[in-house]
């Protein structure tokens, strides 16, 4: 087994929850994953609050989906 030292800013340290003293270079890899995951979702959800999607009720889903459906079988 090889050891690595990673220098960390306090705020990637809390930003990636790494309050440990030492992680595999795999449970780095997921935590870090884990974040950005998290990071996507927020901008997805602003995004669609912006673009008034976050109103749509789950019968405005379906149709959306009914018509993409219909206009895509007519081609």
């Amino acid at each position: 087994m090889s050891t690595m030292t990673v220098t960390l800013t306090e705020e990637q340290v809390n930003r990636y929850d790494l309050n440990v003293d030492s992680l595999t270079l795999d449970k780095l890899v997921e935590k870090i994953k884990l974040e950005l995951t998290r990071d996507a979702l927020r901008k997805c959800q602003a995004a669609a609050s912006e673009g008034g999607l976050d109103l749509l009720t789950m019968d405005d889903i379906n149709a959306e989906i009914r018509a993409v459906r219909e206009a895509k079988n007519r081609r």
